[in-house]
């Protein structure tokens, strides 16, 4: 076997080769009793076992096969692993503290060779995780029927009387990117999960990735709309942008209710919980968001 192939299996959590020498090491490691050891020799120890922690973690975060998308990256694997040793040699004194503890323990029932019963129990415990591991990864353990089924996005067209109430907040004014933004909606859709109605209110809205991204990325537009609704309920119209790209339109009660109104809103909700709360441009007093707080904006 070449020791490309080698090196391959042996960074492979899956792999028997890559379960023995990790279990080894594990059991190797747990026979050495770090209080009796010197500085120089202490130092080493724990090195080793940092460095055991780092290959294991670094070997799990690797993609197993080619078509295994790589989600981490090298970059951040390699960060991932760096700070896996570091934690381990900063917790080093402790964990040589219980293992003391424990040695201790096992000798005081009564058994006189405790570290070798600490090392069969280091490597029974490796060998069991590296077999569960393996077994959720490598399909003894089927995942699916614990995990819930992966929601489906569906798009819609804009609705007409949510474009028209973002076309009217985008056009209040020219900067914080209004125009490239009024770009982006020309071309967007709405996407709802799971195939159900959507959910207009708080639509999120999908925009093809060869339309221009706006600088900043991420941010809530200034201008938002207050209106009036459903028995004079005061409300906020707003909409964010996450990526450079329009996100989401948020819709919610303003901050000023009374605990009356409170109270009025929740058995409306209770009557007709799928209200269409999306207002009317003209029905819409536009604010913008300045030093001084919200100001109106002249139309």
């Amino acid at each position: 076997m070449e020791l490309r192939q080698i090196l391959n299996k042996l960074n492979n959590p899956n792999s028997l080769l890559h379960g023995v020498v990790s279990t080894g090491a594990v059991t190797a490691l747990t026979l050495v009793e770090p209080r009796k050891l010197t500085t120089g020799r202490r130092l080493a120890h724990r090195g080793a076992i940092a460095g055991l922690a780092a290959w294991s973690m670094h070997a799990g975060l690797r993609p197993v096969n080619e078509d295994d998308f790589d989600v981490i990256g090298p970059i951040g694997r390699a960060a991932i692993t760096t700070g896996t040793a570091g934690a381990v040699m900063g917790v080093a004194e402790v964990s040589e503290g219980l293992d003391a503890r424990l040695h201790d323990a096992v000798r005081r029932t009564g058994v006189s060779h405790p570290r070798l019963w600490l090392a069969a129990g280091g490597g029974a415990f490796a060998a069991a995780a590296w077999w569960l591991g393996r077994s959720f990864d490598g399909g003894g353990v089927n995942l699916d029927e614990f995990l819930p089924d992966a929601p489906n996005r569906t798009l819609h067209e804009v609705p007409d009387n949510l474009r028209a109430i973002i076309s009217t907040l985008l056009e209040a004014t020219d900067e914080f990117a209004a125009r490239q933004l009024r770009k982006q909606l020309a071309e967007a859709s709405v996407y709802h999960w799971d195939g159900e109605a959507p959910d207009f209110d708080t639509a999120q809205f999908h925009v093809p990735n060869h339309i221009a991204r706006v600088v900043p990325g991420n941010y809530r537009f200034p201008v938002i709309g207050q209106f009036t609704a459903i028995e004079d309920l005061p409300f906020t119209i707003e909409f964010f942008i996450d990526d450079g790209y329009l996100d989401s339109v948020n819709i919610e009660r303003t901050t000023d209710w009374t605990q009356q109104q409170e109270e009025r809103w929740e058995e409306i909700c209770a009557v007709n919980p799928d209200l269409d709360l999306i207002p009317s441009p003209d029905a819409v007093e536009l604010l913008v968001e300045t030093p001084s707080g919200y100001q109106p904006v002249e139309r």
